[in-house]
């Protein structure tokens, strides 16, 4: 990626390969990865107040935004499809296929769960999925599908595919509304909130500069992150009711703030550096997390469960992802650059 604070806007540039490097969105991502795993491994609070249910949702929806934002933002530079699917695939694949050889060789998990996540169709076809290390895979079947969905319209249109992206959104929120779907994990019924970054993407491609005026002023940032941020947090919340058919727009909107704004106390824990390391990792302690409060590591009181056990599971956690990232994801990313970067970059208007 190229390192600049901000991409410019207005007439949003065609010139481009890179998607512009925003450092608060590292905290956005640490941030999320964060709350799905204290959702996933730590008693947040009583059962009663579905602490834990809440976490998992804000943590799930500030991903799938920051999904939906990078790849509209890809596309809409370089709809180039070979690059696209290249890097999108070399980057999702291979730890999949890794983590299911893991499964399958420590646990024995039958071969259906195994074809499930490696055709990524586990959040329909779901075995396996219920209460054990297969039980968040189900994300990136929905990833998945907004991939090959989104370059099924790229080969159609081009560049112009993204626009409809927000079309796509509301037609996605309105099966919801009708199905009464407060959260599911059919892609039909979820994926609202990757495409909800997508939106955010052209928003910020086209009106960025003007969002950067608008929160020069802390008091603005401030008042829009609390307002913002309570409606999102209600909107992750059962008792929220039908705020959680809006949750999708609501992270979209706390993250347009985030990382148009210039509060600098804020900015300083998004942009610093152990915000930086854990973005970086994050896709590998999403896969792992689970896998570490397996069995044994999730067995006993709870005393010894949570006071002993779960320290060494965030220690694992952390350490199998660092593995990941660093030693094998690391390969296949640098890989996917070779094999894409003498192809001549496409714009939008092609």
């Amino acid at each position: 990626m190229t390192t600049v604070r901000h991409q410019t806007s207005g007439s949003a540039p065609q010139d481009s390969t890179h998607i512009p490097y925003v450092p608060a969105l590292d905290g956005v991502r640490a941030a999320s990865i964060l709350l799905v795993m204290a959702a996933h491994m730590l008693p947040l609070g009583p059962g009663v107040l579905g602490m834990n249910a809440m976490a998992a949702k804000m943590g799930m929806s500030l991903f799938f935004c920051l999904s939906g934002y990078l790849i509209v933002s890809m596309i809409h530079r370089n709809p180039d499809l070979v690059t696209f699917l290249t890097r999108r695939l070399l980057r999702i694949v291979p730890s999949v296929v890794m983590y299911m050889m893991v499964l399958l060789l420590l646990l024995g998990i039958g071969w259906q769960a195994v074809l499930s996540n490696l055709l990524f169709v586990s959040n329909y076809w779901t075995v396996g999925l219920s209460g054990g290390p297969l039980g968040h895979m189900w994300s990136l079947s929905v990833e998945m599908h907004f991939y090959l969905a989104i370059a099924a319209a790229t080969l159609v249109l081009g560049g112009r595919s993204v626009w409809l992206v927000p079309v796509a959104a509301l037609i996605i929120t309105g099966l919801r509304i009708e199905a009464e779907a407060y959260v599911n994990i059919k892609t039909h019924l979820r994926v609202d909130e990757i495409l909800s970054g997508g939106c955010l993407a052209l928003i910020a491609l086209y009106q960025g500069d003007r969002l950067r005026q608008f929160f020069v002023s802390n008091r603005r940032t401030i008042t829009a992150l609390v307002v913002l941020g309570g409606l999102w947090v209600f909107s992750c919340r059962d008792d929220g009711g039908a705020l959680n058919y809006l949750r999708p727009y609501l992270a979209a909107s706390l993250v347009g703030v985030v990382m148009h704004c210039q509060w600098r106390p804020l900015l300083a824990v998004l942009e610093g550096r152990i915000a930086a390391y854990i973005a970086r990792i994050s896709y590998a302690l999403y896969i792992y997390h689970l896998l570490m409060i397996w069995g044994w590591m999730n067995e006993g009181s709870t005393v010894e469960r949570y006071l002993l056990k779960r320290p060494l599971s965030f220690a694992l956690t952390f350490a199998a992802a660092h593995a990941s990232t660093y030693y094998w994801e690391q390969y296949w990313q640098d890989l996917a650059k070779r094999l894409t970067q003498k192809r001549p970059a496409r714009t939008p208007a092609e």
